[in-house]
């Protein structure tokens, strides 16, 4: 909130509510994992399940780093093709409405489509940063910093995912290692964050 003057008119303008959204919906994830009087619906099937926070927060989180990218991708014929990324990506979310219980299940299909969309067009946000940019500049420029703590927790948690995903299906425990490793990932990124906003200096550019 302290750089929020250098951004406050750009597409990155929303990144503090989604930081607060994060912060509130991974509190109600906890509230209702860990205690019986926390319950979103009157129905008695759903009180333990907590999917439903989850799924609204990808869906949320996807289109919004998605559209991001993709404001301040250079590349014409990219950013055309960007955009059909967010149109696939909001189709495969109402695909998997059929597929799984929005309630009931976690909606894996929408996290991997939305994780493979957003690390290509970081991915190219990032090369042409790369590219077109002196270091010195792009050490200051607070996307740099986003997308690479972005890129490297999806990259890293994707197989965690998918593990757990395979766990799910035939009913396998998880490795206790696997939460470790996912909270060290989060930390990181959250790092990265940190100092791009400590190393910001320049407004960026609407």
């Amino acid at each position: 909130m302290f750089r929020y003057p250098k951004y406050f008119d750009t597409a990155l303008k929303y990144f503090p509510i989604l930081l607060l959204y994060t912060f509130f919906n991974e509190t109600l994830g906890t509230l209702i994992y860990k205690y019986d009087a926390f319950s979103l619906t009157v129905n008695s099937l759903y009180i333990d399940y907590y999917y439903v926070i989850y799924n609204i927060y990808n869906i949320v989180f996807f289109v919004y780093f998605l559209y991001l990218f993709r404001s301040y991708t250079e590349n014409l014929a990219f950013k055309k093709l960007a955009k059909y990324f967010i149109y696939i990506f909001l189709g495969v979310v109402l695909v998997n409405l059929f597929v799984q219980d929005f309630f009931l299940e976690y909606q894996y299909l929408t996290f991997f489509t939305g994780t493979a969309f957003l690390v290509i067009i970081v991915s190219q946000y990032l090369y042409e940063d790369w590219t077109n940019r002196q270091a010195g500049l792009r050490k200051k420029n607070i996307l740099f910093w986003l997308g690479t703590g972005l890129l490297l927790y999806h990259i890293c948690y994707l197989p965690i995912k998918a593990i757990r995903y395979y766990n799910g299906l035939y009913n396998l425990s998880e490795n206790p290692e696997l939460r470790k490793i996912h909270l060290t990932l989060i930390l990181i990124t959250y790092i990265i964050f940190i100092v791009g906003f400590i190393r910001m200096k320049k407004k960026l550019v609407r």
